[in-house]
């Protein structure tokens, strides 16, 4: 989107000068796509950006969603390309419309200066951020909220920690402060502590010192932001995996993603929220394409995108309108609302009638879902898209085969808050016999007795005198009333 970008003077001038710059520079690998990017090579017209790896997954979900045709719920043509933060030089390049091959922004401070100042990189549209605008940095950015992330602190899972269950924060502090150097001194087993922090530049490792260490004070001698010489890439298990004295901050959502479960969270008072953003240029904020996928109103503050954030281990903010930040102009906030996802139960019930089983699909949530349940077989559809009214579908599976079968029932909501849910029965059919059933034979041979005997009591009747006549009447009016009952019992029965 270079073609519209807004510049200072100054970056102006470094753009001048710029082909001087490149070379001179040494030259670029060539650029490798990365799982995480949502487009690899981005056109001018296109939204780009990088940074952080707090928010590079939900990004990443986000961006594929919008490309794959949600962009088109929003009269847009554009694509959004969100390149991944990946370790240097390993991580390579990028592929940017106008300079070509760059090195790839790595964390939230690296993206937002290069989105800033750095003459190759003009084509930058906006810098993931897990951490608000400094002073600096709020003179030409407005930070955009967007999720809710937590940082907490990850020990080993992988290998038996010696970390306790549970940690104060003036005792993380102590750690951090190398003031506590032993594990068994906060309630651990024995062992000598390696608190670690993520590279320098990252989002995270700002947030956690300004949460930790109170007052401009600065981390011990025993803390470290490398492993073997390697800088530590935030949200990986790298430090702390089968290591069991270190400990290194992490985003909770971003934990929960690891696979093979390697790390465990500690508890007690070391878990702090905090909002993430998109930072821009307070020049670029007004237009269509940053509105239109970053807005209050625009798709990443929308249901549409609730999942796919959430996806990359963040939850998404709430708008203005339902009391939350995201989508506004700020350099940071402490507005937490959530838009979060609803979960559903969906419970499948049925009735064997002589027309076949009556499926009926009831599908609930902390507030009523919306969608549409599809019943199946095994593996074979009955009915597809079946729509949900006062939260129920029903289906009739007319005349399946006789004796036992298993239905299952899939809420597809419409609203992506809402979860996917299913459930499942297990009916058994009897095919209805060919002749009148047992009740109504019944009821039929009690009725063909009863007008017997009134056909038998009006012969005795008429030749009867006296007494012996008045007699038989009574049992003839009884027994008249002994067919009406009958046959109300053979309507009943047919």
């Amino acid at each position: 989107m270079s073609v519209r970008k807004s510049l200072t003077a100054a970056f102006a001038a470094a753009v001048a000068t710029s082909a001087v710059t490149l070379i001179a520079s040494p030259a670029h690998a060539v650029y490798t796509p990365h799982p995480e990017d949502s487009k690899a090579t981005p056109v001018a017209a296109d939204l780009i950006g990088g940074g952080s790896d707090t928010t590079m997954l939900s990004l990443f979900q986000a961006a594929k969603v919008w490309n794959e045709g949600a962009k088109a719920d929003y009269g847009q043509t554009f694509d959004v390309a969100s390149f991944a933060a990946v370790p240097q030089p390993a991580g390579g390049t990028i592929k940017l419309p106008t300079n070509g091959d760059q090195n790839r922004p790595n964390g939230s401070s690296d993206g937002k200066d290069k989105m800033r100042s750095d003459a190759n990189f003009t084509d930058l549209d906006f810098a993931r951020s897990s951490d608000a605008l400094k002073a600096a940095e709020a003179a030409d950015l407005w930070a955009i909220p967007f999720a809710l992330d937590t940082v907490a602190m990850a020990v080993s899972n992988s290998t038996a920690s010696h970390a306790p269950q549970t940690l104060s924060a003036e005792n993380l502090k102590k750690i951090y402060t190398c003031e506590i150097t032993n594990w068994s001194a906060v309630g651990g087993s024995a062992g000598t502590i390696k608190p670690f922090v993520p590279q320098s530049g990252s989002g995270t490792e700002k947030f956690f010192k300004s949460k930790v260490l109170t007052g401009g004070a600065d981390y011990g001698s025993c803390v470290k932001s490398e492993v073997g010489g390697v800088p530590i890439q935030e949200h990986t298990d790298g430090p702390v995996k089968n290591d069991p004295d270190a400990i290194v901050p992490i985003s909770q959502g971003r934990a929960g993603l690891i696979p093979g479960n390697t790390v465990r969270l500690i508890g007690g008072e070391v878990a702090f929220k905090r909002a993430v953003y998109n930072a821009v240029r307070k020049a670029d904020v007004g237009k269509t394409d940053i509105q239109k996928f970053f807005g209050s109103a625009g798709f990443l503050c929308s249901d549409a995108a609730t999942l796919a954030i959430a996806q990359g281990g963040l939850t998404q903010l709430a708008t203005p309108a339902n009391g939350g930040a995201c989508g506004t102009n700020v350099e940071s906030t402490t507005n937490f609302a959530t838009n979060d996802l609803v979960e559903t139960a969906t419970a499948l019930t049925g009735t064997s009638t002589a027309a076949g089983i009556n499926l009926s699909a009831k599908v609930s949530g902390s507030s009523q879902p919306t969608g549409s349940v599809s019943f199946y077989e095994g593996a074979t559809l009955l009915q597809a898209n079946v729509p949900l009214v006062s939260g129920q579908a029903p289906l009739l599976v007319r005349t399946p085969s006789a004796g036992a079968h298993t239905y299952k029932a899939v809420f597809k909501p419409t609203n992506t808050k809402y979860l996917v849910s299913e459930g499942s029965v297990t009916l058994t059919w009897t095919a209805p016999s060919t002749g009148p059933s047992p009740a109504l034979a019944a009821a039929q041979a009690q009725l063909d007795k009863a007008q017997a005997k009134v056909k038998k009591l009006k012969k005795q009747v008429k030749k009867a005198t006296g007494a012996k006549k008045v007699k038989l009447t009574k049992k003839l009016k009884k027994a008249k009333k002994s067919v009406k009952t009958a046959k109300a019992a053979v309507a009943a029965a047919s």
